[in-house]
């Protein structure tokens, strides 16, 4: 039987409540440090009137604040709706719209981003916003909060997270995770990995990602170590702080590791304590996954792959198979989830047939918010249809073949053309814009623009750039801008994207 999320924390500050949970910077955090500031977040919540299943939203950099955050909604009996820390007042917007959430909790830097966001209550270390009829809660505040000693009543099948991830529309779609989905994907991540109380893992990845999450919930499951560094934009500094804080695991998507290997001393640095890599977020070209093993030492690779839909993982490659045989596949399902390959019909396939890569088990969504006709598109009587084509081996190994979605897949984070183009056009600058990917030697692949002035002699790209950088985050701002004529159309009229890859 599956349980609560926030069980984790509790749990491990029960067993060793002096236990270090947090590393960050110079400071640390035990577990019942956490928790008792978690339970302190729970308490405003409920002192302010903010009711069970109610959703929060959470604009955060990885912190102490940002995990207290998070497991004190839980604790509440509340919905954490964590989205990216550089989302700019637009985007917020569209989420709080979306969820319905009346309360935000926002870090420093994202406070003063986002002085003008219009929501009831927030949760900041600023008090200065513009609109009036803003309530305003400082962490001070919270740390002076009684814990309140009521529990609240919370079933395993209750709502505990809404992850965006964008969606065909254009506009991100919320995936209903259930503390039930949630548990027992940690508990099978935790299985195979083998993680214990000694492991201690360093997390450069966000926690708003569901990548990032497992990294924190499967270390509070078992009472290991986290160690949060912001700084991989210098990453010979996070580096040095693996060494230091000597770390037993590292987690990054295939950007992470062409910047270590291509832009940091982490080819020539030893790093004794390391036991496990793992790699995940979008595929990992072989040669680099080669290179990758080259420089880890003793250290066991573990490739992965997974779903924001399925509660973040669906596969691995167990490290002797790599070694072995299969390099270049995405490994076999972790335990309590099965993968099957099948036609647009549902139909199973025969191994090495190409289809559609489908899962069930007790981690898949719930599905999406409010967009039935979305979820009804992804989840049949014969599970989730990721959206990826794939075949399977006659030993149950799984093959990525290619992507169904138009999706792009930016750092490991999934990012709608759609959403982009829309934006484009909104600048009302421009006739016709269409968005693809383009490769990229760190970030898997980067939007190109291809538009259509609609007054080629007084359009101002400068203009165009800056309109988008107010309306979307940093990663899904085009790379590449191309000014076109026309667009290339097939006979339907639709665009005729495919050329204008080549």
């Amino acid at each position: 039987m599956a349980g609560l999320v926030h069980h984790f924390l509790e749990e491990s500050a029960r067993k060793a409540p002096e236990k270090t949970a947090l590393l960050f910077n110079e400071k640390t955090a035990t577990y019942q440090e956490v928790d008792s500031l978690a339970g302190k977040v729970a308490s405003l919540l409920r002192h302010i009137g903010i009711s069970q299943g109610e959703r929060i939203l959470m604009i955060m950099e990885n912190s102490l604040e940002s995990v207290a955050g998070y497991y004190g909604i839980l604790k509440a009996g509340c919905v954490c709706v964590e989205v990216p820390d550089k989302s700019t007042l637009a985007e917020a917007a569209y989420y709080i719209a979306n969820s319905g959430a009346r309360i935000c909790i926002l870090s420093k830097g994202s406070a003063r981003r986002l002085s003008d966001i219009d929501i009831e209550f927030v949760l900041s270390p600023e008090s200065s916003f513009s609109k009036p009829n803003i309530t305003c809660f400082t962490w001070d505040e919270v740390y002076g909060q009684d814990e309140d000693p009521d529990k609240v009543m919370i079933k395993e099948d209750d709502l505990a997270s809404i992850v965006y991830t964008s969606g065909s529309t254009g506009r991100p779609k919320g995936v209903m995770l259930s503390h039930k989905n949630l548990f027992t994907n940690t508990a099978s991540i935790v299985s195979y990995l083998g993680l214990s109380s000694t492991d201690r893992i360093m997390a450069v990845l966000p926690f708003y990602y569901v990548y990032g999450k497992t990294l924190l919930n499967t270390h509070f499951m078992v009472g290991g170590s986290v160690v949060i560094n912001n700084r991989f934009a210098f990453p010979n500094s996070v580096i040095q702080d693996m060494v230091d804080k000597e770390v037993t695991g590292f987690a990054g998507v295939p950007s992470t590791f062409a910047i270590l290997l291509n832009r940091s001393i982490f080819a020539k640095t030893k790093i004794k304590t390391l036991r496990y890599v793992t790699q995940a977020g979008g595929a990992m070209a072989p040669a680099l996954t080669k290179r990758v093993l080259e420089h880890i030492g003793d250290a066991s690779l573990y490739i992965m792959y997974g779903a924001t839909e399925a509660s973040a993982r669906l596969t691995y490659l167990p490290p002797e198979r790599l070694l072995d045989d299969k390099l270049g596949s995405i490994g076999i399902p972790i335990p309590n989830v099965t993968i099957t390959i099948r036609d647009n019909e549902g139909n199973a396939l025969a191994p090495f047939e190409v289809g559609n890569i489908c899962a069930t088990g007790d981690n898949i969504m719930q599905g999406y918010w409010r967009d039935k006709e979305e979820t009804d598109r992804v989840l049949k009587p014969w599970g989730l249809v990721t959206g990826d084509l794939g075949h399977m081996d006659d030993q149950g190994f799984i093959f990525l073949t290619g992507r169904i979605k138009e999706m792009l897949k930016i750092g490991g984070e999934r990012v709608s053309p759609k959403e982009i183009e829309d934006a484009i056009i909104e600048s009302h600058l421009v006739h016709e814009a269409a968005v693809v990917g383009r490769p990229d030697e760190f970030l898997s692949e980067v939007p190109a623009a291809f538009i259509v002035p609609i007054d080629e002699m007084a359009f101002d790209l400068d203009h165009l750039k800056s309109f988008i950088k107010e309306r979307l985050s940093v990663h899904k701002q085009p790379k590449y801008w191309n000014i076109i004529k026309t667009l290339p159309k097939k006979p339907s009229g639709k665009i005729d994207k495919g050329a204008l890859k080549q």
